[in-house]
């Protein structure tokens, strides 16, 4: 599976990557909202792994501006944030259009459990 990772901090791209990666996952990485639209069309993600709180363009939208194209509206999108708890994720992710959100910090069984299940939805 491809995955796009978009997060403005280095070492979360990172360990993110190489989570993904021991797993058998080839990844993609983006560090700002403009560049992830860029990374989606050159790459056609199987799934993105979206901070919420970016430079240039936010998280939720470059999730709206996916949902909008008929081309991408279907990749399956996961949020990571600090900015909620464990036992907000579902109900946030919703409100803003996500499928799943991930809290940071997260462990790799965590991560690899959200992606699975958001990419079995699709």
């Amino acid at each position: 599976m491809r995955v796009l990772v978009v997060d403005d901090e280095d070492q979360v791209l990172h360990l993110v990557t190489s989570m993904l990666e021991l797993e058998g996952h080839e990844v993609v990485t983006a560090s700002h909202g403009e560049e992830a639209l860029l990374r989606v069309e050159e790459s056609r993600p199987d799934a993105i792994l979206l901070d919420i709180v970016l430079p240039r363009m936010d998280g939720a939208t470059v999730a709206q501006k996916l949902r909008e194209d008929p081309g991408t509206a279907d990749i399956p999108i996961v949020f990571l944030t600090g900015l909620v708890e464990d036992d907000q994720d579902q109900k946030r992710g919703l409100v803003i259009g996500g499928q799943y959100f991930l809290a940071k910090p997260f462990d790799s069984e965590r991560l690899y459990s959200v992606l699975a299940l958001a990419t079995e939805k699709s």
